[in-house]
């Protein structure tokens, strides 16, 4: 058995509130699905629904270049070109790789519509993105209210799990929401700089508690020249925090947040990087700040940062911030933003 809203989340002990799943279902929904998983799970609540017909799953297209898309379904007198996404998009750059994947897809297949399936809130930038190149988005939402009978019939899946979790909180503000507007709410600029520390940390003790322990506020070092906002001690001993501990000395996660109008410079990097030992708190520090860093100084120092001291520091903005609550929201680690972000950052190296 298997609670649809974890209660760390606010779900209760109440009938509704649990669904029966097999072992291994229960272990596939433990862990990370693959894409494969969401295509078949898709087709199954689309070939139950009467507004679509014909699914086809993995086709092959075109003659002189071979692709496999993911799904070919009629809907009316309209043929979709459906491609699955399991991840986050998370980036102008997948966006428009998305776009082109389907556009070449289209130019074997012909007329058809192209739509874009994912497990997961798209933000409004890349929503828009997808619009403005003809792309229908099927997100967590649309698929929830457009196949909700069908997710109640499906079969046991990590997504149906997934899926019922969406339909249960659908109809109250889910704290992630609160916490996004007290974030919009908040005005960038010194006068509210302690509502914003504040705000940022019950957001990542949201996001990271656990597997990470609460944050502990305004710690400074024994000579008192370096305080922390907060830091957030890292015990796990499985998962991406214990890669983390393991690869980056995230022994502890230290935070400083910046409640600036500008982006975070140089300067903020080096303040940052003080506060990084490795026999101290670790070598793993997040700076939040309304705009996240520049492309200039804040982007070269934590280069250098890594490449002289490898320590490791992320500026993260409201929209990084707001991406993770998203995640979480969907029943997603919010975690894989982060992990995104490291990942972009050393292959650019």
């Amino acid at each position: 058995m298997a609670s649809i809203v974890p209660t760390s989340e606010g779900g209760d002990f109440s009938e509704e509130n649990f669904t029966i799943l097999c072992p291994n279902c229960h272990r596939s929904f433990d862990r990370q699905p693959r894409e494969h998983e969401f295509i078949s799970f898709l087709s199954e609540i689309i070939n139950a629904n009467d507004s679509y017909s014909n699914v086809q799953i993995e086709p092959l297209l075109g003659r002189s270049t071979r692709y496999r898309a993911d799904l070919i379904v009629k809907r009316a007198r309209e043929t979709l070109l459906i491609e699955c996404k399991s991840y986050l998009i998370g980036s102008m750059a997948r966006s428009k790789n998305i776009i082109s994947q389907l556009n070449k897809y289209k130019e074997e297949y012909g007329d058809c519509q192209m739509v874009l399936a994912v497990p997961g809130s798209l933000k409004e930038r890349e929503l828009e993105i997808f619009s403005g190149e003809n792309v229908e988005v099927w997100d967590i939402g649309f698929i929830a209210h457009n196949f909700k009978q069908q997710i109640i019939d499906a079969s046991p899946s990590y997504y149906k799990t997934l899926f019922l979790t969406q339909l249960a909180r659908a109809s109250k503000p889910t704290r992630e929401e609160e916490l996004i507007k007290s974030l919009e709410k908040c005005p960038p600029g010194r006068a509210d700089c302690y509502v914003y520390q504040s705000l940022v940390g019950d957001i990542l003790e949201h996001l990271f508690t656990p597997p990470l322990n609460k944050p502990i506020p305004e710690l400074s070092d024994k000579t008192l020249a370096n305080r922390r906002d907060f830091i957030m001690p890292n015990y796990s001993d499985k998962g991406f925090w214990a890669f983390m501990r393991g690869k980056y000395g995230a022994d502890y996660v230290i935070i400083d947040a910046k409640n600036y109008a500008r982006k975070v410079k140089k300067t903020e990097v080096f303040q940052m990087a003080n506060y990084l030992k490795q026999h101290g708190a670790g070598l793993f520090g997040i700076i939040v700040s309304r705009q996240g860093g520049d492309s200039a100084g804040c982007e070269h120092t934590l280069r250098e940062q890594w490449l002289i001291s490898q320590k490791m520091i992320l500026a993260l903005s409201d929209e990084d911030i707001i991406e993770m609550l998203m995640a979480k929201s969907d029943g997603r680690p919010p975690e894989d933003v982060l992990g995104r972000k490291i990942e972009q950052f050393r292959l650019s190296m």
